[in-house]
């Protein structure tokens, strides 16, 4: 009796920790634009039980590695609304009910993407203490547990056990515009990040968003289109037509044209949404044929007939069986 127990106890406990394949999880990171900055309304705290966030730093009662109904800030203390708010929006609204979709946010003001490089990381702090760089940003990287990187991965092991990690979002690039070989790092630090968690590049797409194409660094996005470019599952999403704010430096006073306007960023992370619904689609019909594949054509089997002296093949096609002799004696021996 005890035994049958455990046994049942041992199922109860596999079950209620399984993964689930209904439970799409998609890591976000970068710089402010994907952290966002847009103030919020309302409807922002509207939640909606098929939206989750990740949490990849701890808010309020809010621990990380922990799901909750999603509502900002996304990412880190000072997150306010921005891509990922409006990308996992539309994405409930366009799945099927059956399908959750959780977002993990770990993005930083203001930084190069050597600060996501897990090679680099180290020499990048020590060049910024080095310029004596004002640090406002440093209790921010302490929420992501100080290695952004490290974060990154941590969260997407639990994604990994919880659900399924269907792709990557990003946005960065304004802080590297004098980096020439940019895409170039931008490329090591996603395949880094599906090394170390064991993620299929086929099915894991990378979205790379355009910086804002009236803002002050427009002109990057040449290279922000290599990136994509360079990646085989990278994807580039437009922001043509997406406003941006005017804002003033608190102490240079100077103006600068960095971050989307809460317009723009519902229309960038929307199309976020709409490239990886487009992929989603073709990633089931690609499962389909597959499945379809396995189904009618089985592997083929040797196998030596003793009455008939002779090796065969066989292998199921369509449903019926068909044996081919390979080799064997003819029929007047």
């Amino acid at each position: 009796m005890l035994k049958i127990v455990l046994i049942a106890l041992a199922l109860f406990s596999a079950a209620s920790f399984a993964q689930d394949p209904n439970l799409h999880i998609y890591l976000a990171y970068g710089q402010s634009n994907m952290q966002g900055v847009a103030p919020y309304i309302d409807a922002d705290f509207e939640t909606n039980p098929r939206f989750l966030v990740l949490r990849a730093a701890d808010f309020s009662d809010q621990k990380v590695g922990e799901f909750y109904l999603a509502k900002p800030p996304m990412g880190n203390s000072q997150s306010m609304v921005g891509i990922s708010d409006f990308f996992g929006r539309k994405m409930v609204e366009e799945l099927p009910d059956s399908i959750t979709v959780a977002v993990a946010n770990v993005a930083i003001g203001g930084q190069s993407i050597d600060l996501f490089d897990k090679d680099r990381s180290s020499a990048y702090l020590e060049k910024m203490r080095s310029q004596g760089t004002t640090w406002w940003w440093i209790p921010l990287l302490n929420e992501y547990g100080g290695d952004v990187y490290k974060r990154l991965v941590e969260v997407g092991k639990i994604a990994k056990e919880k659900g399924v990690i269907k792709g990557f979002l990003f946005h960065q690039g304004e802080a590297d515009y004098n980096v020439p070989d940019w895409p170039h790092r931008v490329k090591k630090v996603y395949y880094d990040l599906l090394y170390d968690l064991n993620l299929d590049p086929k099915k894991t797409p990378i979205l790379i968003g355009e910086l804002a194409p009236t803002g002050d660094f427009g002109w990057r996005n040449i290279t922000v289109k290599m990136a994509a470019g360079m990646i085989p599952n990278g994807h580039l999403i437009s922001a043509e037509g997406c406003s941006v704010q005017k804002e003033t430096d608190p102490v240079t006073h100077e103006t600068f044209l960095l971050h989307y306007t809460r317009e723009g960023y519902k229309i960038l992370g929307e199309r976020y949404a709409e490239k990886m619904l487009e992929l989603l689609e073709e990633q089931a019909v690609s499962d389909s044929l597959e499945k379809m594949y396995h189904k009618e054509f089985v592997k083929p089997k040797l196998y030596y007939d003793v009455r008939k002296h002779a090796v065969f093949i066989h292998l199921k096609k369509h449903g019926k069986n068909y044996s081919y002799k390979l080799m064997g004696r003819r029929k007047n021996e």
